[in-house]
């Protein structure tokens, strides 16, 4: 056992065993930085692609979709988008930021702020609607004129991925006037149940 040659040949053979993992760890180590430095190249570029792919333009789009069903938009104080459509005049707004739009048909009705069956009336026929409805319908008071002025209000997507968005956008534009009919012939029905019963 104490062989000098047989102890060399040990401590060699330990230092070998040394080298050989510490050169694996490192070869370890490299190929994994290697690899992380791959996917962030690949994340950066994923990224890169999605944003290309993903620019909304919501607002030009609006502006170009209105144009060709016939509409002349004009832009607001405000940025909303302006616009008439079949008689009735719209309110947009569009984001480029953004895919959803808020599309408002403002003033559908409107009564006396000192009308308190009217405003009884209404309040109970857009609770009701808004329950069943995808628009939303609200009132505000102008305290000005001393009424109350009723809107409805869609939010919706407009993206260039949808097929035909003309008649998208005109249908939901004609869904606005459906609504619109609708209520007030839900005041005009309640307003008549009342006089009966009086």
């Amino acid at each position: 056992m104490n062989n000098p040659a047989m102890i060399a040949a040990t401590i060699v053979g330990v230092f070998l065993v040394y080298i050989y993992f510490r050169e694996k760890r490192e070869e370890k180590e490299e190929l994994e930085m290697e690899r992380e430095r791959m996917n962030h190249a690949l994340e950066g570029e994923k990224e890169n692609e999605e944003k290309e792919l993903f620019k909304p333009e919501t607002r030009s789009l609006a502006y170009k979709v209105l144009r060709e069903i016939g509409c002349q938009p004009e832009e607001t104080e405000e940025e909303r988008i302006w616009f008439d459509y079949q008689s009735a005049t719209f309110l947009m707004e569009a984001e480029d930021e953004c895919l959803f739009v808020n599309l408002i048909l403002p003033g559908v009705h409107r009564f006396s702020v000192f009308d308190i069956d009217e405003h009884s009336r209404v309040r109970k026929i857009i609770n009701e609607m808004n329950w069943k409805s995808p628009f939303q319908v609200f009132y505000l008071q102008n305290e000005k004129a001393d009424e109350v002025v009723v809107h409805i209000k869609k939010n919706f997507i407009l993206a260039p991925q949808i097929p035909q968005l003309n008649n998208y956008l005109k249908c939901i534009l004609r869904d606005f006037f459906v609504t619109r009919d609708k209520m007030v012939l839900e005041i005009e029905k309640k307003r008549l149940q009342e006089c009966e019963k009086a």
